[in-house]
């Protein structure tokens, strides 16, 4: 399980997690200081936020040249849902912690019962190699977006007299966005160890079937232990931990897209706004968007790997075994297993798989079409209003 305590160790640097791993003990505990830790990092995080909302309708400006008052009141809107997931994050690095330890040591115990069993049964070493890849994929991925956004805005508000307030805003944003995208990759590498070790299961059950070395019934329990563990154990740790980070993700996801497609038309129709700001703004939401389909499409793989890995139990339920204590075994497992949550859960509201994506679209319809209701008022009343002025003006001036 290399490729989390890699990403641990970096996420430490950066004082995103309070988890650490120690090879002495073979556990993964708090890190030291860590109230001293989360102190310095939500009043980071708080000044941040403060600066955010107090710049936002000075930044609106900056970037749409325009004052009307709805499209400012939207954007403040959207900086404090912003401003509420950058205080969310260490709040849930620190309250949360003791769940994220848990959930990784029960991997951890999951990992030596497997490579013992694979030990005295043999067959295919235990491997994270996905796991791995996708870890480090993910942290240039990061990395890589990090740079790529501030030397486009440094480029671009270079020459701007307010310079240090757009980019001193920009970084803000950077580093909430990068802190957000390693603790959802840590969820997802987390998952991807948990789907290698479900693997696993089956081929030791189908390696003691075929061999008939180890009695089965000495081998259900161990494996069945790893299949709870991942089930229940990481599960209901993992939605405490990643479930209010999911939801306001999502619903910020869901504004920001309905805002970009208005701002898109609007530049297509009329011109407003700032051309470049506008691509670099769709090009960060897409990064943001892949963020959370990439979560929701490995949530959903570990729902798949679970039923099947509870299905397979089907096939050593044979005639052999009738009337035996494995028998027994498995019916209880499968009876188990029925009434079982599988999904992990975003505080209730709704699980967190590959039916949010049909979601999140569903809501920026929503979000689109009561914008552009709102924005076509406002256009009219404008409108009403210069008509009105200009009628009295015109009756001022006759005799």
């Amino acid at each position: 399980m290399w490729c989390l305590r890699i990403h641990l160790q970096c996420m430490e640097k950066l004082g995103l997690t309070m988890v650490k791993y120690d090879p002495g003990k073979h556990t993964f505990i708090s890190v030291p200081y860590a109230p001293l830790k989360f102190s310095c990092l939500f009043t980071a995080a708080l000044l941040s936020s403060g600066y955010l909302l107090w710049r936002s309708p000075m930044d609106y400006i900056v970037y749409k040249l325009d004052t009307r008052m709805f499209d400012i009141t939207i954007f403040i809107i959207n900086t404090t849902i912003s401003c509420t997931l950058c205080l969310i994050l260490p709040l849930q690095c620190y309250y949360k912690h003791r769940q994220l330890s848990s959930s990784l040591n029960a991997l951890l115990k999951n990992d030596s019962i497997l490579r013992q069993a694979i030990l005295e049964m043999g067959g295919k070493p235990l491997c994270y190699k996905e796991a791995t890849i996708f870890a480090r994929i993910m942290r240039w991925d990061g990395i890589v977006c990090v740079s790529f956004f501030f030397c486009s805005y440094f480029i671009k508000s270079w020459s701007k007299c307010n310079f240090v307030h757009i980019q001193l805003s920009v970084c803000i944003y950077l580093a909430t966005d990068l802190a957000l995208d390693w603790t959802l990759g840590l969820c997802c590498v987390m998952i991807l160890v948990g789907i290698a070790q479900l693997s696993h299961i089956f081929d030791l059950l189908k390696i003691a079937s075929i061999r008939r070395t180890i009695a089965l019934e000495r081998i259900w329990p161990p494996l069945w232990q790893v299949y709870d563990r991942v089930t229940i154990d990481v599960r209901k740790d993992l939605s405490q931990y990643y479930g209010p980070i999911v939801l306001l993700f999502s619903c910020m996801i869901g504004l920001e897209s309905a805002v970009k497609m208005i701002d898109v038309g609007g530049a297509l129709n009329d011109g407003t706004g700032d051309l470049t700001i506008l691509i670099l703004g769709c090009l960060w939401l897409l990064f943001d968007i892949k963020k959370l389909i990439v979560l929701l499409l490995i949530s959903e793989r570990l729902k798949q790997k679970v039923e099947e890995t509870a299905l397979c139990t089907r096939h050593f339920d044979d005639y052999r075994l009738q009337n035996t204590r494995a028998a027994k075994q498995i019916q209880n497992f499968l009876l188990k297993n029925l009434h079982q949550k599988k999904k992990f859960s975003a505080c209730g509201f709704f699980d967190i798989d590959n039916t949010v994506i049909y979601m999140v679209f569903s809501s920026i319809v929503t979000y689109l079409v009561i914008l552009i209701q709102f924005k076509q008022l406002e256009t009219d009343l404008t409108q009403a209003g210069d008509g009105y002025n200009v009628t009295s003006n015109v009756s001022t001036v006759q005799p």
